[in-house]
């Protein structure tokens, strides 16, 4: 095989291959250190998720990280973006890999805190929430 078609054919592959962009946001009650503790935390959350994320898509690549807004608060929210590269069929099964790895890493983070899903604390869910775009 010349070095001519060895080319032209990994120019065909990467034009086949594509990318896709997944924002993940993560929301929860929030609250003051002191009087909330206890309360489940978006940021620890997010790190959960993330590093479920890196065991079952090792090629992703975790981005815009951000949450909380002080030192002294349980993060009330955290997002992120993942970026996925493949054909197709690559895409949609890592995007799925990534939304059970968010989905597990929000129960882990309820599970620890002692919260169920659903459930409601002074008139406000007491558990992380999670989408993905």
């Amino acid at each position: 095989v010349s070095a001519k078609k060895l080319a032209s054919v990994s120019a065909a592959a990467g034009a086949m291959a594509g990318s896709q962009s997944v924002s993940v946001s993560i929301i929860g009650p929030g609250g003051h250190s002191n009087g909330d503790y206890g309360n489940v935390n978006a940021v620890h959350a997010a790190a959960r998720s993330i590093m479920l994320i890196e065991k079952s898509v090792p090629d992703a690549v975790v981005t815009a990280v951000t949450g909380g807004n002080s030192v002294n608060s349980i993060a009330a929210y955290a997002n992120f973006r993942v970026l996925l590269e493949g054909d197709d069929a690559a895409l949609k099964a890592k995007a799925d890999k990534v939304k059970a790895a968010v989905e597990e890493g929000c129960k882990a983070e309820n599970a620890f805190r002692g919260v169920k899903t659903g459930e409601v604390r002074d008139g406000l869910a007491a558990d992380i929430r999670w989408t993905i775009k």
